[in-house]
């Protein structure tokens, strides 16, 4: 048993630095890419979701990995799988040989490539969303650019706190219903935003207050508590998707360790990740 717990901790600071290098490579808060890798995979670099395409530490889906590697892969020691990947008319990224193509994807389990791209999406995710709002981007902000596309995010953020998210985005809350129902009741978009917020350890934004109240439903669960009610499936529309595999005692505990090995990675202030 001991040498489980040594290896899982073995993992996780692999994990933890592989983060940690994205964050200094993208400028990309380190406490946020942690905190999302946490929420989407509970720090599991070889998490592979069973609802859609997504897989690896940020749950990458196929065509937002691929798109990610053709823009961002160069500066991240990924050139040649760059230049493998076109773009047809339509806009869908592609890689002619199959074998290939399934090795460029697989590059989602290699922790450092999905924390440098994850970093790099962030960072492009924060420059749309503070255009489109009109102030500072929150993690909560990021995070559902991250789980909806900015798209979606902005379409989420910019509606009432008390309509249905639901009816906000059909697309997502049918592939992702316990993300936006709470049983056979649709949730608000609120409640969708303060459980976002809630999981990253932060508050709505000032201007998502009506959040506030929702917040104080979710606000006694832990991220990881939070992941396990939450997000156990994907949308078509999302940049990344949540995993079957969530955390248990042993994940739990190896983050303990990790959390002893180097306290100021995760419990520390949270870098400010915009541009």
């Amino acid at each position: 048993m001991s040498g489980e717990i040594q290896s899982a901790a073995s993992a996780k600071l692999a994990v933890s630095t592989a983060i940690q290098r994205a964050s200094e490579a993208t400028g990309a808060g380190f406490d946020y890419l942690m905190k999302t890798a946490l929420r989407e995979s509970s720090l599991d670099a070889n998490a592979k979701a069973v609802t859609s395409s997504a897989a690896g530490l940020f749950q990458f889906i196929e065509q937002t990995w691929l798109g990610a590697v053709k823009t961002y892969g160069a500066r991240h020691g990924l050139a040649t799988a760059a230049a493998d990947i076109t773009q047809d008319p339509s806009g869908k990224f592609q890689i002619a040989d199959p074998a290939r193509r399934a090795e460029v994807l697989d590059l989602r389990f290699d922790a450092k490539a999905a924390s440098a791209l994850a970093g790099e999406l962030t960072q492009k995710n924060a420059r749309i969303l503070e255009t489109r709002l009109g102030r500072a981007a929150s993690a909560a902000d990021l995070y559902a650019a991250h789980f909806l596309g900015p798209a979606g995010a902005v379409k989420l953020l910019n509606a009432a706190a008390t309509v249905k998210a639901a009816d906000i985005l059909p697309a997502a809350a049918k592939a992702n219903a316990p993300v936006f129902y709470d049983g056979a009741r649709a949730k608000t978009v609120g409640e969708v935003i303060a459980s976002f917020a809630a999981s990253l350890g932060e508050k709505p934004a000032a201007s998502n207050a009506g959040a506030t109240a929702a917040l104080g439903a979710v606000a006694s669960a832990t991220p990881q508590q939070d992941a396990v009610r939450a997000m156990n499936s994907a949308p078509s529309a999302r940049q990344s998707s949540a995993p079957t595999a969530m955390p248990g005692r042993l994940s739990l505990l190896a983050m303990s360790i990790l959390q002893a090995l180097d306290p100021t990675r995760l419990s520390g202030t949270e870098r400010d990740n915009q541009r």
